[in-house]
């Protein structure tokens, strides 16, 4: 019996039944007989899903499955073509087309249910570490892209390319959904054991499609290594910047979490938000002349003071998003919860403002961030992970909760598709992947109009750890 054919209780008790077998293993190693394709993850169901984005031209839906219970032997990244989300979500909205295998969710009338089997390519994906955390894209030119994957689990970070057909990441593969070979994932600062291993727990990336680098923190070393990432040629991680934020002098916790780039696309300022500080980082990436790796150089920084306690500072800095026109940035913080606005304008010298316009209350750990001007000005989605709910946020005056929307449980990826007016997370506890609609026209604005996956049920107990849920 596959996953494919097995309902949301028979599989997660099939999923449960894999996690022993699998522990079991680990201690009689001796008497343990499974074959390589018993714990194989499945090509077109999600598990754990994290990370995703959408690529430029809003085409495709990149989503990463974490793998976070260990019941397969890697993560994995699904594709899924969004025009025939598109299809099905016309038939629904207009003439309350219900596919096949599809339902209605009785508890919100205006959301659709189908099975993620029906839009994931099984063909086109690929295997990866456990425990990936983010993607971000980097734009070759030609429908070419590279996604950078930071994983946890081994620490590594991936880079997987796409070609406009498929995924790949091993050169030797003869089949689909390979697994990563070691040249596509990055565990040496350039490539040399002799010079350093990559720092702890991967954890956010930003990618620049024009300088060809990438930049991943690291969530508890405070570290952000820089990628070098030629279109034509392989990935390697250039440089590190290392210790960049001091730890929290009351928990003894440190960490570069968010991470944005002001002008994507444009190789201009990257800033950095921490757990452990009250404060961004800028940086910027050096080229030698010679032809060298780049290098990280650390720029300005500046304090978050605009909202806060009796010193008015607030910490634990989670997802960052600039405007499309890099003169806003949006970022996410959970000491107190709050989605701060700044100004991010250049000044007559070129220096960026960075200064603070707008703030308002969030939920508690909220998580990422993604930003959307369906014709009407911003407004900034933000993740609930505990809540399983987005706050839509209207920046404009002193900023305000316009709405909020339940998604499903365990929210925590967002990535928008403007040419189609949609807004996609990832439902990290029940393994789907909510699609919203934000058109200002639409009756069903800021709506789940359909949800891909039928929702695992949650676990009897209340004491699974936290360990495996994303941070």
């Amino acid at each position: 019996m596959t996953r494919a054919t097995i309902g949301p209780v028979e599989r997660s008790k099939h999923a449960v039944m894999r996690t022993v077998f699998l522990l079991a293993c680990a201690l009689f190693a001796a008497g343990c007989t499974a074959s390589a394709s018993e714990v194989e993850p499945p090509n077109n169901h999600f598990f754990y899903p994290t990370g995703l984005a959408v690529s430029p031209g809003d085409a495709m839906l990149f989503v990463a499955n974490a793998n976070s219970i260990l019941q397969y032997s890697s993560g994995s990244v699904s594709v899924i073509d969004l025009s025939g989300v598109d299809s099905v979500i016309q038939a629904w909205t207009g003439a309350q087309t219900i596919p096949a295998n599809c339902t209605q969710d009785t508890d919100h009338l205006e959301t659709l249910q189908c099975p993620d089997d029906m839009f994931i390519n099984s063909d086109i994906g690929a295997r990866i570490g456990n425990f990936a955390t983010d993607i971000a894209v980097q734009d070759r030119g030609n429908n070419q892209l590279r996604l950078i994957i930071p994983t946890r689990g081994d620490p590594s970070i991936a880079w997987v390319d796409w070609d406009g057909m498929s995924l790949s990441c091993n050169d030797s593969a003869t089949t689909s959904n390979a697994l990563c070979d070691d040249a596509h994932r990055l565990v040496y600062v350039q490539d040399d054991a002799d010079l350093s291993l990559l720092p702890q727990e991967p954890f956010n990336a930003y990618a620049d499609s024009v300088a060809n680098f990438a930049m991943v923190t690291h969530l508890t070393t405070g570290d952000v290594s820089l990628i070098d990432s030629p279109p034509a040629g392989d990935a390697i991680i250039a440089d590190l910047a290392v210790a960049l934020f001091e730890p929290d002098p009351t928990t003894g916790l440190v960490g570069a979490t968010g991470i944005a780039g002001r002008s994507p696309g444009a190789g201009d300022m990257v800033y950095v938000g921490s757990r452990s500080e009250n404060r961004i980082q800028m940086l910027t990436v050096g080229r030698p002349a010679n032809g060298m790796l780049p290098y990280i150089v650390e720029g300005n920084w500046f304090f978050l003071d605009f909202v806060g306690g009796n010193a008015g500072t607030s910490s634990d800095t989670r997802g960052m998003r600039f405007s499309s026109d890099g003169n806003t940035l949006y970022l996410v913080n959970r000491n107190p919860p709050a989605l701060q606005i700044y100004d991010t304008s250049l000044d007559e010298t070129g220096f960026p403002a960075n200064k603070a316009i707008g703030a308002t209350p969030l939920c508690r750990d909220a998580s990422t961030v993604t930003t959307f001007d369906a014709g009407d000005g911003d407004r900034a989605y933000v993740t609930c992970f505990d809540d399983g709910e987005i706050y839509v946020i209207d920046p404009r005056g002193v900023a305000s909760v316009a709405d909020i929307i339940d998604i499903g449980r365990g929210p925590y990826a967002i990535a928008a598709a403007p040419s189609r007016n949609e807004i996609f997370v990832t439902n990290f506890l029940e393994d789907t992947v909510g699609v919203i609609d934000v058109s200002p026209t639409s009756p069903t604005r800021d709506r789940v109009v359909l949800r891909i996956g039928i929702p695992t049920p949650p676990p009897k107990s209340t004491s699974t750890s936290t360990s495996t849920f994303p941070l």
